[in-house]
């Protein structure tokens, strides 16, 4: 009896491995992984660069922070320095208002193609405003922000 325990346990312990093998470590080497590209979701890529955003410990247009931020396309970078050297603006273009809020949401995406359009909530009541981006080498980038105003 002893014996058919252990042939039984070997078995599992093959089955395991085999298992292993096969979902886990033969597909990342088969199919490579993703990690070089930007895989999350429109939303997540908005919701990252507002948390960023809200939270940096200054001005980020004055400091010009924004110009090395990976989740931004070269245009809107482009975009945002044209923007800063008039030197004096009444209203933040990338918060759509003159004082940053305590909190911002982004809702889910609408994803057409290589583009997507993400709409946004603010702490301030009734403040929204439309993020556009789009898919640049498997990246997807915040690549315009539309004030509802505008």
């Amino acid at each position: 009896m002893n014996n058919k325990n252990q042939i039984a346990f070997l078995i599992i312990l093959i089955a395991v491995a085999v298992a292993t093998l096969f979902f886990v470590i033969l597909p990342p080497i088969l199919y490579g992984t993703d990690q070089e590209t930007n895989t999350s979701a429109p939303e997540q890529v908005v919701q990252e660069f507002y948390d960023w955003y809200v939270s940096y410990q200054g001005n980020p247009l004055v400091d010009k922070a924004y110009q090395t931020n990976e989740l931004l396309s070269p245009a809107y970078i482009a975009h945002l320095d044209d923007f800063t050297q008039g030197g004096e603006w009444r209203v933040d273009p990338v918060l759509c208002a003159q004082d940053v809020p305590n909190e911002v949401t982004a809702l889910p995406a609408v994803v057409a193609g290589n583009g997507a359009t993400v709409e946004v909530n603010t702490s301030f009541t009734g403040h929204m405003f439309t993020v556009e981006l789009a898919n640049i080498d498997g990246n997807w980038l915040i690549d315009k922000v539309t004030c509802a105003s505008e």
